[in-house]
């Protein structure tokens, strides 16, 4: 692969974490009442740190595509 294995597992671990963030304030707002105020930033930050994932996983898919596509070149073009 053509990425850097240092730089791959810190965008693995900060994906994880923004997954991990995610599901725990999603667990926060549908386990407490949601009459408290304070229930809506627990939303918005469910929903930012869930924004945040998604753009992780999709700038990592189109990472490995990339990827994919420059030794599919390199095969051929041998």
């Amino acid at each position: 692969m053509s990425q850097d294995p240092a730089w791959s597992q810190t965008r693995t671990k900060r994906m994880v974490l923004f997954m991990l963030s995610a599901c725990v304030s999603l667990w926060l707002v549908l386990l407490l009442p949601f009459d408290e105020p304070w229930n809506w930033l627990l939303i918005g930050l469910f929903l930012v740190l869930g924004a945040a994932f998604i753009k992780l996983l999709a700038s990592f898919v189109l990472q490995q595509r990339e990827s994919y596509r420059q030794e599919r070149e390199e095969e051929t073009g041998s």
